[in-house]
């Protein structure tokens, strides 16, 4: 008798089990055959713009694929191809479906290929944002995707206002949304960057990793890192070059603002043929070796085995600090912090060249500093004058005084 009660309820479970997966089967199967529909039928005429693909096919396990999709620019491919991807899989969320919504748990794209243009201050992709659903919450709280990737990726883009074009190659992009209520974000990325400035190229192998929070209003808050390896611009080359931050109440008054930001930089080597840079490097090494009682050494190329520094604005007080510079011709240790609501400044620095070693440091009002030790005038006259164009570049930015 026992046995039969266990056999009846294993089969209403069996049952019950298997409806329910059929029921969410189906569920899945018509969402995936309404998108497919969508692809092979409307989206050329509701897109504006001419679309192509290999092959559409549905999988149970891996949602939509399709290989070989490409979108041209507008009106067709007489005008080029906008976007085209090697393998495009979309997974819907099941439980979103079984509760009669759409949501994806992932979009991945194979080996993207993607082409923006800008002119007179507009892109060329304006027209597919206008399809978004308006909302007044913001894409970020109302995006519908857990994940979004793209793998051996390639990006352009050409400026043609600022007559910048950008490129972003061998690129692995991943977007994940952790709150369908929520506008939390993790994004990670890395490939080879590409541009021409002035005339010369800059490349660098580039890692970017950070979390963004957003509310109705935003973006409130990020956290992250990046970092380049084996940069070059022309003729001069950076080893390595890595930031991290940690950026609070972005959108607040200055005052509740909290932000903290490190960098570190590591063999840097600007060949002699840099001259406006040379020039620029020699006029401040000429202050110093001047407060010294020394003539400036002469340089020729400039190599930096190691730069780092770290900033913070807290509570309208801005601090630059830890800076530390270490060079072929001068080692520098340097600080400086402002009281914005007192419009008080502390600055501290410790040079040495060759043998050479000096001490200075200022403080009180920013309109008038003490500097010690006692300089003369003129020399006083020009480290005030350095000093307040660092403050003045720091404040240009946060304004702290309120000016």
């Amino acid at each position: 008798m026992q046995f039969t009660r266990l056999r009846i309820i294993a089969a209403v479970l069996l049952l019950l089990f298997a409806g329910g997966g059929a029921f969410a089967y189906f569920k899945y199967k018509k969402i995936s055959n309404y998108l497919i529909g969508q692809i092979n039928g409307q989206t050329s005429k509701k897109f504006g713009r001419q679309v192509k693909f290999g092959s559409i096919s549905f999988s149970p396990l891996k949602g939509i694929v399709i290989r070989e999709a490409c979108v041209s620019r507008r009106p067709d491919f007489s005008k080029g191809s906008f976007f085209c991807a090697a393998k495009t899989v979309i997974r819907p969320e099941l439980t979103a479906l079984l509760r009669n919504k759409i949501y994806f748990s992932k979009v991945a794209f194979e080996k993207p290929v993607l082409k923006v243009r800008e002119r007179g201050g507009a892109w060329d992709f304006a027209d597919l944002l206008a399809l978004i659903p308006e909302t007044d919450k913001g894409l970020y709280l109302t995006w519908n995707a857990s994940e979004l990737s793209m793998s051996g990726a390639t990006l352009e883009a050409d400026l043609e206002t600022s007559g910048l074009s950008l490129a972003l190659e061998n690129a692995d992009i991943s977007l994940e949304h952790y709150s369908s209520f929520g506008g939390n974000y993790g994004l990670s990325a890395e490939g080879l960057v590409k541009t021409v400035l002035k005339g010369k190229l800059l490349s660098a192998e580039v890692r970017i990793k950070t979390d963004a929070n957003f509310d109705y209003g935003g973006l409130s808050s990020t956290k992250g890192s990046l970092s380049a390896e084996n940069l070059s611009y022309g003729a001069m080359t950076l080893e390595s070059f890595k930031t991290d931050w940690t950026l609070f109440n972005l959108r607040k008054p200055l005052a509740d603002k909290n932000y903290s930001i490190a960098l570190n930089a590591e063999k840097l080597l600007i060949p002699g043929q840099e001259t406006s840079i040379r020039e620029g490097v020699s006029k401040g090494l000429a202050l110093f070796s001047a407060a010294m009682g020394r003539p400036a050494p002469k340089i020729e190329d400039i190599e930096m085995s190691s730069l780092t520094a770290a900033f913070r604005l807290d509570n309208s007080a801005l601090a630059l600090k830890d800076l530390e510079l270490r060079t072929n011709f001068m080692d520098l240790s340097a600080g400086l912090a402002i009281d914005g609501p007192a419009k008080t400044a502390e600055a501290g620095i410790d040079a040495a060249i060759g043998s050479n070693r000096i001490k200075l440091s200022a403080s009180g009002p920013m309109a008038s500093p003490r500097l010690l030790p006692a300089l003369s005038a003129t020399l006083a006259g020009k480290l005030k004058e350095a000093l307040a164009n660092a403050e003045n570049g720091l404040l240009k930015f946060f304004p702290v005084t309120g000016e």
